[in-house]
């Protein structure tokens, strides 16, 4: 018998080893030359869509910041908190959209396709707009963003097999391009038998000019638009941006 999880519920076991410490090591060499690069100083800050709070962690130990660590998931919260028990890190279960921190902070990140987890453009607006009225001015707002261009590299269909301790994972990711959307089917089998559990996410693809108008509409100033995969400001259409926006006013530039 087939049975249906909520997203990342079943999946947050496995996160970590499988996607989690492989792409913080990619965001956290990013984050730390482009913060060089546009003398990004804080004290404070919110990691939205923390996950298993491996960036939030960084943001604490290795920068000394207090941080706000944001997912709706409680079960990739449970994880999060095992991982930071310090008092530098306090979690928050709460929709960006709705985003609501006990008091405005220097730095907003938002990491891994947090973003596109939002699935339409109003959406993507109002996140927006929580940020910048949750941001210190002067306060920067630093995020990556999966784009129509090339999102799987250029397939329409990924399919890969994992084995864990104790379990096997399928992952099937189907891009949509009419839609802009990436369907994403994660199939948990256990050794002991037993049906599959089977969790769907679903994303969305932003074009760059999009972005850049919601973030406007939100009062923040784009500083950097840059490719994710070099650095390099972005002059065609990348697979996945890498955007510094900053909230006007202060003295944090």
């Amino acid at each position: 018998m087939i049975r249906m999880a909520r997203p990342y519920s079943q999946f947050v076991e496995a996160y970590d080893g499988l996607v989690g410490w492989q792409f913080f090591r990619r965001v956290r060499r990013a984050f730390a030359a482009l913060a060089r690069t546009y003398g990004i100083r804080f004290e404070s800050a919110a990691d939205l869509g923390c996950g298993t709070g491996l960036f939030a962690c960084y943001l604490n130990r290795c920068w000394g910041a207090r941080v706000y660590a944001v997912d709706r998931s409680p079960e990739m919260l449970r994880v999060a908190r095992l991982r930071c028990d310090g008092p530098g890190v306090r979690f928050l279960q709460q929709d960006i959209r709705a985003l609501c921190l006990p008091e405005p902070v220097d730095l907003v990140t938002a990491n891994f396709d947090t973003l596109n987890h939002l699935l339409s453009p109003p959406d993507l607006h109002r996140a927006f707009r929580r940020v910048a009225a949750n941001l210190r001015s002067g306060g920067h707002f630093y995020f990556d963003i999966v784009t129509p261009c090339r999102p799987l590299a250029g397939e329409r269909t990924y399919r890969r097999a994992l084995r864990v301790p104790w379990r096997c994972l399928e992952q099937h990711v189907r891009w949509e391009p009419a839609r802009r959307l990436l369907r994403i089917l994660v199939v948990h089998r256990w050794a002991g038998g037993g049906g599959p559990v089977i969790e769907r996410h679903a994303e969305r693809a932003y074009e760059p000019a999009r972005v850049g108008d919601g973030l406007l509409a939100a009062g923040l100033v784009i500083r950097g638009v840059h490719d994710e995969a070099t650095l390099a400001p972005a002059g065609h259409c990348p697979a996945r941006l890498i955007v510094v926006a900053q909230k006007p006013g202060g003295a944090r530039s």
